[in-house]
């Protein structure tokens, strides 16, 4: 049965006619691979039997997978490092390449031509230099806006911005030209895909001018997606200058390693969710390990460890986890003590 939907109670249709056994769960035990990877995407168990769920996109954990895959790497935590900030995704690739004719067409300048290419050429690492990354993060928003908004209402479109069922379906979506979902229901004329590309096209240009200047060499990704460490009293200006964090300009994006992700929208974007902490362990000598928080080890707001952390994290940068006794006494720099009152 399917639990996306509600069941009719009444009908039989939610009674269950048993359960699979425990060792239909997805499981694995030291793979031939010589590794697992999680990233809460949909898991394949071994009986073949599909567990529902809300999972995200598989695209992140394959990233991850082809990195892990290399014949001949030795992993060590200079390359690991480097696995856990990657910036990259296949999704890009995925979604955007049933649609390169239609924005080839779309594209009205020699300009506009060239960032189509630019385009087609990326590799969808979201570095923070990367233009394509902007384009593509405007583009997505209004693809999904100029398709599906006149069909759901502005309530409705808003909520499915928030789902992982959006992230599914545009790939879909952009594969299927004959989709009733390119046609605009409010228009008298039937339209189709490369009318309602040619509208997304335009509109992220339009917009992305607005935002971030018309000198589109500066539509860097790292100047319209930054991290925000929020407090609840920094909801109200000034007081966000006093006890938030940010905003830093942060790599990453929606559903990348580096999963620095945002919420699918109009430009500039704000990191909604992110990694709670890096760690890198080795087990071979754990007085090896690095870590790095978010904002800082301390949560009282103007201890001197609030948010030292804050920038290092949004650089990628790590710390040394010290777990000798030794080691934890040689790198001290102050004690906090906790008295009980009685």
């Amino acid at each position: 049965m399917n639990p996306n939907f509600i069941l009719d109670g009444a009908s039989g249709e939610a009674d269950k006619p048993g359960y699979y056994p425990f060792s239909a769960n997805p499981q694995e035990l030291n793979p031939p691979r010589g590794y697992i990877v999680s990233a809460n995407h949909q898991p394949t168990p071994a009986s073949g039997i599909a567990i529902p769920g809300y999972y995200n996109l598989a695209d992140r954990a394959r990233q991850l997978d082809d990195q892990l895959a290399k014949p001949n790497v030795r992993w060590d935590l200079n390359n690991s490092q480097a696995l856990q900030l990657d910036n990259g995704s296949g999704y890009a690739k995925r979604l955007l390449e049933p649609l390169l004719g239609d924005l080839r067409a779309a594209a009205g300048t020699p300009d506009e031509q060239a960032l189509v290419e630019e385009l087609a050429a990326w590799d969808g690492d979201h570095h923070l230099d990367s233009r394509p990354a902007t384009l593509f993060n405007q583009l997505v928003y209004q693809l999904a806006r100029e398709a599906m908004l006149d069909e759901l209402g502005d309530a409705f479109f808003d909520n499915l911005l928030y789902t992982r069922v959006l992230d599914s379906a545009l790939p879909r979506l952009a594969a299927d030209a004959q989709s009733p979902w390119w046609d605009q229901r409010n228009s008298t004329d039937r339209e189709d895909r490369p009318a309602i590309i040619k509208r997304a096209w335009q509109a992220s240009l339009a917009h992305l001018d607005t935002v971030l200047g018309t000198d589109r060499s500066q539509w860097q990704w790292g100047k319209a997606h930054s991290l925000t460490h929020g407090h609840p009293l920094g909801l109200q200006p000034p007081l966000d200058k006093v006890f938030n964090v940010g905003p830093l300009p942060v790599p990453g994006g929606h559903e990348t390693p580096n999963n620095l992700s945002h919420k699918v929208g109009p430009a500039p974007w704000s990191v909604v969710y992110g990694p709670s902490t890096r760690r890198l362990i080795d087990l071979a000598d754990a007085s090896r390990s690095l870590g790095i928080n978010p904002v800082g080890q301390s949560g009282v707001l103007f201890d001197a460890h609030n948010r030292d952390q804050a920038e290092a994290y949004a650089r990628g940068e790590y710390q040394p986890m010290h777990n000798a006794e030794a080691d934890v006494a040689r790198h001290s720099r102050s004690e906090l003590t906790l008295q009980p009152a009685r």
